[in-house]
């Protein structure tokens, strides 16, 4: 193995001390000899470094070599390959446009532009974006300076309502001590409606919610379309707290609840049934849930799920917090705690545009009733409604002059559990038609052709008798078949074969006359005509 190459600076120092030598007139071969042992080369390349040195005023300088750059034409061919070294090389050889070997054109490459440029001409945004720096990690302040929210996919199958699905959940966690002040768990892909109930879990306090909550300065959201919604934006602004809205692709400007999703796939999602990461026996397999009778219900999903977050916020100690948890860092900072006002959370919900008039029979919203007693006495009045987006099961009713709260109300008229049955049923009997008829689609219009080793015009596969095309042209279902069964009845007007006349022509329409209509054509005499023989 070759020794290291000495730096410049340890080179210089000896070149230095050997010209010394030299100069005082004590230089032996056997100094340079020591000095080209302890660099690892030759006592030659050590006279030539002297020599370098005394041409340069005493002054050793690596000798440097014209480096190879990189012409326009270079960098388009390395573009047009997607960041392919050996294939752009290659594609200027055979253009003759190339007069480095291809290791002066890899160096070139590589000392002009930066491993995330390549990577990114390779790969795309998302293999750049590997290779950004991030700053050091954010302060966390005093509690309830700043909240940090966002969406999490479990990376478990749970069974919910007999099918298995993935549920999200939306966290908001206080950066001073990484608490978990709300949270919300749904089925599906969530919504605003899990956002303000994750906020509406994080503003209180006491009883089941916990030491941690109240009003926040400012939350930090990514820009999905959820966090930016306007049911959203009227929830934080009625309370005065100010959404801050991060760039995309981010993840490092919020670090405490990304910190926290990647704790939920540690220490909470894998001792569950159904983890998705967990190694398959069977690589080859295509990725498919286990059986339904091995997962968690939703419902034992969400009690897992709120015991992990209370041992969270309780008892698992943190480094960055001085190996104490995020309830003793709550509990160490003074910051006064601004609470939420009586009916303040109601008035977050929100509101819907338009008013409406109690009557006898309640409040009627597109179609929904919803009905109370302690409507009686307010018929007649007119009301404006807030309700949780997506939720119309209950309502919260207020004056529309004075906006005084008269209290809740429930939807009377909605449909049964047995009815909604039956519909579900009817909607999944629909998409599994449709789901069989677009499988069938390809195989209709597909059209295959002969593999081929030669260059050929493409031979189509003819996968249809003789018999099976004719019968497909007499298909009785086809509008367009031309078949005298679907011709129509003749009418009347078929029997009319006269011909239109063509209007007369007139001058306009005759050709200007030329040099041959003056020669007049020889005029031919009639002949008489022969008599038929008689005998």
């Amino acid at each position: 193995m070759p020794a290291q190459r000495p730096a410049d600076e340890e080179r210089a120092a000896s070149v230095t001390h050997l010209l010394a030598l030299e100069a005082a007139g004590t230089l032996t071969p056997d100094d340079v000899k020591t000095v080209a042992a302890a660099h690892g080369r030759t006592p030659k390349s050590v006279q030539r470094w002297m020599q370098r040195a005394r041409d340069n005023n005493g002054h050793y300088q690596r000798k440097q070599r014209d480096a190879a750059e990189v012409t326009p034409r270079m960098e388009d061919e390395l573009i047009r390959w997607c960041g392919s070294i050996a294939a752009a090389h290659s594609a200027l050889q055979d253009d003759g446009a190339m007069p480095l070997s291809y290791s002066a054109f890899y160096c070139a490459v590589t000392r002009t532009y930066p491993p995330s440029f390549l990577a990114g001409l390779r790969a795309g945004e998302k293999a750049r974006r590997r290779y950004d720096l991030h700053g050091s990690h954010r302060e966390r302040g005093r509690r309830n300076d700043a909240w940090e929210a966002d969406h999490k996919e479990a990376d478990v199958w749970v069974n919910v309502a007999g099918t298995a699905r993935k549920p999200w959940l939306t966290l908001f966690v206080n950066c001073s001590n990484s608490g978990i002040c709300g949270w919300a768990i749904t089925p599906h892909t969530p919504s605003s409606q899990a956002i303000i109930v994750a906020i509406h879990s994080a503003l209180q306090r006491g009883g089941p919610h916990g030491p941690f909550g109240g009003i926040p300065k400012l939350v930090r959201v990514d820009r999905g379309a959820d966090f930016l919604s306007k049911a959203v934006a009227q929830t934080m602004g009625a309370l005065a707290v100010r959404r801050v809205e991060l760039p995309p692709r981010r993840p490092d400007l919020k670090p405490y609840v990304e910190s926290l999703n990647a704790a939920f796939k540690d220490m909470h999602f894998r001792g569950m049934p159904g983890y998705t990461h967990c190694p398959d026996p069977d690589p080859a397999a295509k990725p498919k849930p286990p059986p339904l009778e091995d997962l968690l219900t939703f419902e034992e999903f969400t009690t897992r799920t709120r015991d992990f977050i209370h041992r969270w916020n309780h008892e698992h100690r943190i480094r960055s917090l001085g190996n104490r948890t995020p309830l003793q860092a709550w509990q160490a900072d003074r910051t006064v705690i601004h609470d939420l006002p009586p009916g303040a959370l109601n008035r977050s919900l929100p509101l819907v545009s338009r008013t409406f008039t109690i009557t006898g029979t309640g409040i009627d919203w597109n179609g929904r009733v919803y009905l109370e007693t302690w409507m009686r006495d307010l018929i007649g009045n007119c009301v404006r409604l807030r309700h949780l987006p997506g939720r119309y099961d209950t309502v919260e009713v207020y004056d529309a002059d004075t906006d005084h709260r008269h209290g809740t109300a429930r939807w009377t008229n909605a449909a049964s559990s047995h009815l909604l049955k039956r519909v579900k049923e009817d909607n999944a009997a629909d998409a599994a038609r449709l789901r069989e008829a677009l499988e069938r689609r390809p195989q209709i219009v597909r059209e295959r052709f002969a593999a081929t080793a030669t260059p050929a015009p493409p031979q189509p596969l003819t996968t249809l008798t003789t018999e099976q095309a004719r019968q497909r042209l007499r298909d009785p279902r086809d509008p367009h078949a031309a078949t005298p069964e679907n011709l129509p009845e003749p009418t009347g007007s078929w029997t009319h074969t006269e011909r239109p006349q063509p209007p007369p022509a007139t001058d306009d329409d005759l050709p200007a006359p030329t040099s041959s209509w003056l020669t007049t054509p020889p005029t031919l005499s009639p002949q008489p005509p022969q008599q038929e023989d008689q005998s």
